[in-house]
């Protein structure tokens, strides 16, 4: 059953700001905010590279429900004091996704970037929820058929000790730095709380790898579809249920071969590799079944299935 309109933390016809919006997951996310009768305001470091996305949604939704404004540099102080005026609610996507194995060109900078949003946040009397969009790297980095527990309580501490191993700093090292910057800035959202207590409740949602439609295709383990993703961001901002909450966003697992067998089924005269990955993440992600039970509460079925997803990431490439 839906959640009733009038039980909404933020009325319909707020302002959301999404920090990000251009991102594959930002831009979905302000699509379900629209979609649901909300105003968005989003931000982005190139509003000419990206003057695409208010193209998209003044045709979809109509002139003056989407504002896209220049943050040049989440990591300088007051970067989000304007974009931040009169809000409702604040739903930070923003990181540094650069892939260097430089700890330490990667982690601070994504740490800032969240507390100097959190600050902005807690000068506006209008915000009343604050999303930080983390990931299933805060918590693990699964290995293949090897079981493990995963609760809210659960922090990927191990991806923290490899990114910050003395150097040379070797290519390989790009994933555990950004699990790392995901981990800490999560960390440091929560210890933020804690300390300063501002008028907002936090919120974390904590996706898996993104599958699914992409809004322009011109400028764009487990799995979870994102237009989930982006709808369980929403949940995080409306839902009366949801405080201080850490929403992990695990559909099912995945893995090479099934991602492979789904698109020889899909496309039984396109060629593809041969199988290379049978290893399946066999963790226990007890969390998953809130996160699910609030997609329903959002009028979802549940997960949108990997075939679909796939299906809707792939049809208009193939």
């Amino acid at each position: 059953m839906s959640l009733p309109i009038e039980q909404y933390i933020v009325p319909k016809g707020s302002t959301v700001l999404i920090i990000g919006v251009n991102g594959y997951i930002g831009s979905n996310i302000a699509d379900q905010f629209l979609k649901f009768g909300y105003r968005v305001r989003g931000t982005t470091r190139s509003p000419e590279k990206n003057a695409w996305i208010s193209t998209l949604f003044n045709k979809k939704y109509g002139p003056g429900n989407f504002e896209l404004v220049t943050v040049p540099d989440m990591c300088e102080q007051g970067a989000f004091f304007r974009a931040v005026k009169s809000v409702s609610a604040v739903v930070h996507t923003a990181t540094i996704f650069t892939l260097s194995p430089n700890p330490h060109n990667v982690i601070p900078g994504t740490i800032l970037g969240t507390i100097n949003a959190l600050e902005a946040a807690s000068q506006e009397p209008s915000v009343k929820r604050f999303v930080l969009t983390s990931s299933s790297l805060a918590a693990l980095m699964p290995k293949p058929n090897n079981p493990v527990k995963v609760t809210t309580d659960t922090w990927n501490d191990e991806a923290v000790k490899l990114a910050y191993r003395d150097p040379p700093y070797e290519p390989e090292r790009a994933l555990p730095v950004y699990a790392a910057s995901k981990t800490l800035s999560e960390k440091e959202a929560w210890k933020f709380m804690d300390e300063k207590k501002p008028g907002f409740i936090l919120n974390t949602v904590l996706p898996n790898i993104n599958f699914g439609a992409s809004l322009d295709l011109a400028n764009q383990e487990y799995y979870v579809d994102v237009q989930d993703d982006a709808l369980l961001h929403v949940a995080a901002v409306i839902h009366p249920g949801i405080q201080s909450e850490r929403i992990f966003a695990f559909a099912e697992p995945v893995n090479g071969d099934g991602v492979l067998a789904i698109l020889r089924k899909l496309y039984p005269n396109r060629s593809f590799p041969e199988n290379f990955q049978a290893a399946e993440d066999i963790s226990d992600i007890v969390p998953r079944k809130r996160a699910e039970a609030l997609l329903r509460g959002m009028g979802r079925d549940g997960w949108t299935s990997l075939e679909e997803s796939i299906k809707k990431n792939t049809e208009d490439l193939m």
